[in-house]
């Protein structure tokens, strides 16, 4: 059987194309991301979509470029200069850029920069809704492409979309600069997982979720439109093999020695980056300054190799920056160098992929000074090249790779004085030493390969989809409904269990705001008209907040989790012979952290303590209730005490009642053959665990759940029993 093709979705096309006398050459480019996927697919397996790095010159250029990229399973997008400029250039590199690298200040807005932007993730959608065959996935990556995930998801809801953030996510107060946040937001969670490169970029990502759309969110999930999106790191690695094999190669060794040759008795401090404010370069150079300020014993005797990549020179914060480090070398070597020695060797060139390994095998040091990088892929491709030589690295905390590298000297670029000791430190560092911390650098980037990067991603992304298919399983579709108002059609003694807060009226900020409905008491009078249905109301709530909305009507209720009931008489009785004594105490606790949290506060129950946080600050509240239940915990077995994890309220009350003991002892007396059980948080867990298992049982939203099926959300479950009854 053929394959799905795995499409992959990429700003360009893993290839260079050239005008020679009238002929297109073109070439494969040496990226990571092309390496890692060509090695773990076969080839015939993928298609990518992409520019490919040209403006056609006429209809028939561009025809002809489409043929000859078509054997290499390439789809090229053709864009204008216009569109390069605006939405590459210009709301990218201008707008997404700064504010991911935490340089706000070099942002620049226009108009045109977001609509075109806008058009041009369209017209990447169009060509791969173009595809006529089948996918396994769609992979789209990077920045430049925010808006594709959602705009893929809105034509077809089946397609399978991973998408992988290759720089950082910044924090929320920076993100929420952008004036289109919450489309770039949106767009990324048309996709059904989501990629960093390191944990602290993925909870970035979800805090902005939670701050801009007002959505709950777990530790790396959140549900958005009926689907659960995953948000993980997969920290990206580079084709170790590869750098392992070249730099064995006598041919590269020579390349080294030679190089070498040129600085005999100094030692090599050698630095590869980009042209761009966001790799340190001006912050190295400093650092470097106060270094031969500070130790003049290394002077003659050490030399900085700084090879920079052009990259947007003609930007005029490029060329600006180019300038400056232009101005900061030539001020160090003048105060430093001498006829014999120039303290720093600056180069505004890329090398070929040969040389740079030989560049890495005789250096000593490698210095990545990044003041924000999502991964940094020089500091990897160092430690691969130095398997058979030794060099230390410098790292700073700025970069993605300093979260795997831990075995590198990590260094604050911004603290000159740190980094000069640093260099300090690496020069003098013994040889066992150097040899043991590359050994263990080594073992984490052969692992934590390119190939393993691309198989660990795509399989999480199976994964899932998995889960999300699963969860479609459990939702009440209309075929579930029939199938459950079949049952009930059949029944002659039919029992209901409802929650309140979350079930059966929506939460609200005041408790006390969360009351009936007209339109519930219709629901409810409806349920209880049939003399074949027992209705109960199975809440949390005090028995005086359920005395006053629901006394005198004909169905049952039981407060505080099963602490006070009006089963079976419609008079109120408690749970009698529940210990109390340990109220002072957890009360003081509560009032103590209620102090320090604006909007928090703490409902006294006569046999239960509740504190609430759905009024305090987003991300606070979700801090100091994880504090308190750290406070309690110890004290749980101690007094023989539950805790309760709802909805925006931590509730601590005696083990000896739950919701799943009084609906049973209810159950008991019926003797339903029709039974069903609603509810939305963790207290309706035990409701779901206890009855039996013939139970008709349902969650509101799709966290996991002892119940068989869920509804989405609390309007949902109007409805539905509205359907049940009439049916």
């Amino acid at each position: 059987m053929k394959k799905k093709k795995k499409i992959i979705i990429s700003n360009r096309l893993p290839i260079q194309i050239e005008r020679k006398k009238e002929k297109l050459i073109i070439k494969p480019s040496a990226g990571g991301l092309a390496t890692g996927l060509n090695s773990a697919f076969d080839t015939d397996e993928i298609l990518w979509v992409g520019w490919p790095g040209i403006v056609p010159k006429d209809e028939e250029e561009r025809e002809k470029i489409v043929e000859l990229l078509k054997p290499m399973n390439l789809l090229p997008v053709f864009l204008s200069k216009d569109e390069i400029r605006n939405f590459y250039e210009g709301y990218s590199n201008e707008v997404l850029w700064p504010i991911c690298h935490y340089q706000p200040s070099y942002i620049h807005f226009d108009r045109e920069y977001w609509s075109t932007y806008v058009m041009v993730n369209k017209k990447f959608c169009e060509a791969a809704l173009s595809i006529d065959e089948p996918s396994d996935f769609i992979w789209v990556h990077d920045y430049q492409l925010m808006l594709l995930p959602q705009l893929l998801r809105s034509e077809n809801q089946e397609l399978n979309i991973g998408y992988f953030h290759h720089i950082p996510f910044p924090s929320e107060e920076l993100f929420m600069n952008i004036p289109q946040r919450k489309e770039l937001v949106e767009g990324l969670l048309g996709a059904d997982l989501i990629g960093f490169h390191t944990f602290a970029d993925s909870q970035n990502f979800l805090n902005a979720c939670k701050k801009i759309l007002h959505v709950s969110s777990g530790h790396n999930q959140l549900k958005y439109k009926d689907r659960h999106i995953f948000i993980e790191s997969f920290p990206m690695g580079i084709d170790f093999d590869k750098f392992v094999e070249v730099s064995s190669q006598p041919k590269i060794q020579s390349i080294a020695s030679q190089f070498r040759s040129h600085f005999p008795d100094q030692k090599i401090i050698i630095a590869v980056d980009r042209l761009d404010y966001s790799k340190g370069i001006l912050e190295r150079l400093r650092a470097f300054l106060t270094f031969l300020e500070k130790y003049p014993e290394w002077h003659t005797k050490v030399v900085l190799y700084m090879l920079i990549v052009p990259s947007r020179d003609k930007v005029s914060q490029y060329k600006k920056l180019k300038d400056e480090i232009n101005r900061k070398v030539s001020e160090i070597n003048s105060i430093y160098g001498n006829l014999s020695w120039t303290p720093v060797l600056y180069f505004y060139k890329s090398l070929p992929f040969e040389e740079l390994v030989g560049l890495y095998i005789a250096s000593d040091i490698c210095m990545i000074t990044s003041t924000r990088d999502g991964m940094n892929l020089v500091s990897k491709e160092y430690i691969a090249s130095k398997t058979l030589s030794k060099g230390v690295l410098i790292l700073s905390e700025f970069a993605g790779a300093s979260k795997e590298l831990v075995d590198a000297l990590i260094i604050n670029p911004y603290n000159r004085t740190e980094t000069a000791d640093s260099i300090y430190q690496a020069l003098k560092m013994p040889p066992e030493e150097i040899q043991e911390r590359t050994d263990a650098n080594i073992q984490i980037i052969q692992k934590f390969n390119v190939q393993h990067w691309v198989q660990l991603f795509t399989n999480r992304l199976a994964e899932t989809k998995a889960i999300q298919r699963d969860e479609w399983a459990r939702r009440i579709s209309d075929k579930v409904l029939n199938s459950i108002s079949e049952r009930y059609s059949k029944s002659s003694n039919r029992l209901f269990f409802l929650d309140y807060d979350g079930t059966l009226v929506k939460f609200q900020n005041h408790a006390q705001k969360a009351t009936p409905t007209t339109l519930l008491y219709n629901l409810l009078d409806n349920i209880i008209s049939d003399p074949l249905n027992t209705l109960v109301i199975i809440s949390g709530r005090s028995q005086e907040s359920l005395s006053s909305w629901f006394d005198g009507r004909s169905y049952y209720l039981v407060a505080e989790h099963g602490i006070w009931s009006n089963f079976p008489n419609f008079n109120w009785s408690y749970k009698k012979g529940l210990a109390l004594h340990w109220m002072p105490e957890v009360k003081k606790l509560m009032e103590k952290l209620a102090d320090q949290t604006p909007g928090a506060y703490i409902e006294v129950k006569p046999y239960s303590l509740a504190w609430h946080y759905r009024k305090v600050e987003l991300g606070l509240g979700e801090l100091k209730a994880t504090e308190l239940k750290e406070i309690l915990n110890p004290m749980l077995n101690d007094y023989g005490l539950q805790l309760l994890d709802g909805n925006a309220v931590i509730e601590v009350k005696n083990t000896e009642v739950n919701k799943g003991k009084a609906a049973l002892e209810i159950a008991g007396h019926i003797k339903a053959d029709f039974m069903l059980a609603i509810g939305d948080d963790i207290t309706d867990e035990d409701l779901f665990r206890y009855l039996p298992q013939s139970t008709i049982s349902i969650k509101v939203g799709s966290n996991k759940s002892a119940a068989k099926y869920y509804l989405d959300e609390q309007e949902d479950v109007l409805q539905f029993l509205n359907q049940l009854i009439v049916k």
